[in-house]
């Protein structure tokens, strides 16, 4: 009888402990703008980066002018001249994580 209860709870954590380990952890996102900072110009296009991210496969941009894209890099030309917030969602199977910086767009 105790060999039985031993076992059972060793099957239990073993199962609890395949259960954690398949959560995936919150994203962190994180970028760099590797082209086009502190400013860039019109007619430049605005680099970004997210290997800095950790825990995502999925990357979504928001450059702040309507316009969007997806993957781990970006490149985006504006077409009008300001300042902007270029923002990263990064994602996994069941969590995203949200950051953002500015750029500024000159003549």
């Amino acid at each position: 009888m105790t060999n039985f209860f031993s076992r059972t709870a060793s099957t239990m954590l073993l199962a609890m402990g395949l259960l954690l380990a398949s959560c995936s952890q919150k994203p962190d996102a994180c970028f760099t703008i590797e082209k086009g900072q502190p400013s860039s110009k019109l007619s430049d296009e605005v680099q970004v980066n997210a290997a800095c991210t950790t825990d995502a496969d999925q990357y979504v941009w928001e450059f702040g002018d309507g316009f969007s894209t997806t993957g781990a890099t970006a490149k985006h030309k504006y077409s009008a001249v300001g300042q902007f917030t270029i923002k990263l969602t990064a994602k996994n199977e069941s969590q995203e994580s949200t950051t953002s910086k500015q750029v500024t767009i000159v003549q």
